[in-house]
């Protein structure tokens, strides 16, 4: 009986090492990464550029709209045409067209009207062909 209860404890003893471990599951391969995508080439920037001057700090409206004072450099516009207005209270505003096709760059210039002195060269008084 010694023997019986000694082979008992035995067993007791061995099995008390505590919950029995969990089959193990076989090894999952690791994820194989992706070759990323090749990122796109930025496209090409060609949208037109406009360039607005006037002889003096002038308002500009692009299709109706203000878009700063003279000079304007570098105004990207999609293609096509647009109204360029130089707004002008004394005088009154003027308006031109442009076209512009896609990687264009155009340069919209507008001086003031000569003021009628400027248009007659000057006056002076004096007749030409008139003797002193």
């Amino acid at each position: 009986m010694l023997r019986t209860s000694t082979l008992l404890v035995t067993l007791a003893i061995a099995g008390c090492g505590g919950a029995p471990t969990p089959p193990q599951e076989p090894p999952r391969p690791a994820p194989i990464a992706a070759e990323p995508e090749p990122e796109p080439e930025p496209p090409l920037d060609d949208a037109p550029m406009l360039d607005v001057i006037a002889a003096q700090p002038t308002e500009i409206l692009l299709d109706g709209k203000p878009i700063g004072t003279t000079p304007i450099s570098g105004r990207k516009v999609a293609p096509g045409s647009h109204e360029v207005t130089f707004v002008d209270p004394e005088r009154g505003n003027r308006t031109m067209m442009v076209t512009l096709e896609p990687g264009d760059a155009k340069t919209v210039q507008s001086d003031p009207p000569p003021s009628l002195v400027e248009a007659s060269g000057g006056a002076t008084g004096d007749k030409q062909g008139e003797k002193k």
